[in-house]
């Protein structure tokens, strides 16, 4: 249990260690002049963040990455675990229809060979 937890803290780490350095290298790249945030009715442009404020702006776009792409990853394995049970059922459903269908034809053999088969001679039980 132990190693789960630091495979997952490893990962997470590494998650947001790549996020940190997009999120770090489109801030630095691209021109922040015309991008606002409105927040409870305050605007803020993010070419104006200094300071405490941009490592806050920062810490937040970092953290809404790695929730994205864990939100994304976990909607991709429910749905490929929805698609595998749908298509079991499926693989279900046309067993049981031709195990419905051929169920006479297994009657009939197994009647006829009741009727045809050699029966074991009866032997006299010894007192």
């Amino acid at each position: 249990m132990k190693s789960w937890h630091r495979a997952v803290a490893i990962v997470l780490l590494s998650l947001t260690v790549l996020v940190a350095a997009l999120v770090g290298i489109a801030w630095a790249a691209l021109p922040l002049d015309g991008v606002t945030v409105s927040v409870h009715g305050q605007t803020f442009a993010l070419a104006e963040l200094h300071g405490l404020r941009a490592a806050v702006a920062f810490c937040i776009a970092v953290a809404v990455g790695v929730m994205l792409i864990i939100v994304a990853l976990t909607l991709a394995i429910v749905s490929l675990g929805f698609g595998v049970i749908g298509m079991v059922f499926g693989l279900l459903t046309a067993a049981a229809s031709l195990a419905f269908v051929l169920s006479p034809f297994a009657l009939i053999g197994w009647l006829v060979w009741r009727q045809f088969r050699e029966r074991p001679s009866a032997v006299a039980a010894r007192p």
